[in-house]
């Protein structure tokens, strides 16, 4: 299934960038693809499509994850994506 996660947090790209390749151990497991959009530091939409979403939870309610977002005052929009014929 693909989703979109639009991600508005109080830092640089570069922040997101390191928390994003923090995870490149699992990211095999929890998508077959995506597209990280940035639209203004502070400001990333990522596109993927989400082989296991139970894995996903696990990873965004992770405690690194948790203090991440608190520490950068992360707010996650997830939105899920069809495609139009």
């Amino acid at each position: 299934m693909n989703i979109c996660v639009v991600s508005t947090f109080d830092g640089t790209t570069d922040d997101y960038m390191n928390l994003w390749n923090s995870l490149d151990y699992q990211r095999d497991k929890i998508m077959s693809d995506y597209d990280i959009g940035v639209v203004r530091d502070g400001k990333i939409i990522l596109m993927m499509n989400v082989l296991d979403f139970n894995l996903l939870e696990e990873v965004m309610t992770s405690e690194e994850m948790k203090a991440w977002d608190k520490k950068f005052n992360c707010v996650d929009e997830v939105y899920s994506l069809e495609e139009q014929s």
